[in-house]
């Protein structure tokens, strides 16, 4: 599936929350990752996560480089779907 199909920032929301063991409503998407306590390895289980659903490769680095869920979202939803998240959010209500 492309971004356009779906809600890129609830998809990794809720993808960091599982690694995270926190419920989705608990993950302040604008606070740092590291923050809640993510490690290299966590980043690179959903950076994994994130080649196998959108099937696109992206550097080890995009979770570092892009530490809040915000900024991921944003970054990930331009690379697979040419539109910034809230975009992308904003064309699936309407659809």
């Amino acid at each position: 599936m492309t971004a356009g199909n779906r809600d890129v920032h609830t998809w990794l929301t809720a993808r960091v929350a599982t690694y995270l063991r926190r419920s989705p409503e608990d993950i302040d998407t604008s606070v740092p990752l590291a923050d809640y306590g993510l490690d290299s390895l966590t980043a690179l289980a959903i950076t994994a996560d994130i080649e196998d659903e959108f099937e696109v490769t992206v550097d080890d680095a995009l979770t570092w480089d892009h530490p809040t869920v915000d900024a991921l979202s944003a970054a990930l939803s331009e690379l697979v779907g040419g539109q910034p998240a809230a975009a992308a959010s904003t064309s699936e209500k309407q659809a």
